[in-house]
């Protein structure tokens, strides 16, 4: 009995976190940048650099930079307004992107202008930096001096809707593509998933008893 009611609540919390989850607003993009379209520098060094003329949105929770790299270095972010640091974030080692989204701490109102700096340590690989080529006045700048150009740089902030609103879309979306397309394939799989879940849940009460 007590097997039961242990695999019963650790079911029902797996339920509440799913629930508590799919609550939340995924993150959409607040303010997007020009297109990368040009590699502007790579290393495979420890580096660092800033960018100025950037504005933050207003609650902005990750900061997407087009960093691409194989297996990603460590990469700390900081947003400043003239000295004073506004907000500020880190990600760990090992991302593997076209691009490295850092979660920052959200404020309550825009700030602009601002300087977006982050830096890259624990090293695994080359990385290289994506964006528009411009003059050395408005480029991104390290300690050697102007980048080629400036990277592309997108804020992220949580969306107007939650995961549930989105659920039927989503099931839609998984349905293309199939030989019998339709929301009802992952509904199906959903309703094969639930199924199974409680045939292992039974035969594992019915072992232990």
């Amino acid at each position: 009995m007590r097997i039961g009611w242990a695999l019963a609540g650790g079911l029902a919390l797996i339920a509440i976190g799913v629930g508590v989850s799919l609550a939340h607003a995924p993150l959409t993009v607040a303010r997007m940048g020009a297109p990368p379209e040009h590699t502007l520098v790579a290393t495979t060094r420890a580096a660092a650099a800033c960018q100025a003329g950037e504005t933050l949105p207003r609650q902005t929770h990750a900061i997407r930079l087009s960093l691409t790299a194989a297996l990603g270095p460590r990469i700390a972010v900081r947003v400043l307004s003239g000295s004073r640091v506004v907000t500020r974030g880190n990600t760990a080692a090992g991302w593997s992107e076209a691009s490295v989204t850092v979660p920052v701490q959200p404020l309550p109102r825009a700030v602009a202008p601002v300087r977006v700096c982050f830096a890259m340590s624990s090293m695994n690989g080359k990385v290289a930096m994506r964006g528009t080529p411009s003059g050395p006045r408005a480029a991104a700048k390290s300690a050697e001096g102007a980048l080629p150009g400036r990277m592309d740089i997108e804020y992220l902030s949580p969306g107007g809707s939650s995961w549930w609103s989105r659920a039927t879309a989503v099931a839609r979306r998984l349905g293309l593509g199939r030989t019998a397309s339709g929301t009802w394939n992952a509904l199906l799989v959903m309703v094969l998933a639930a199924a199974l879940i409680a045939l292992s849940s039974w035969l594992v009460v019915r072992e232990l008893r």
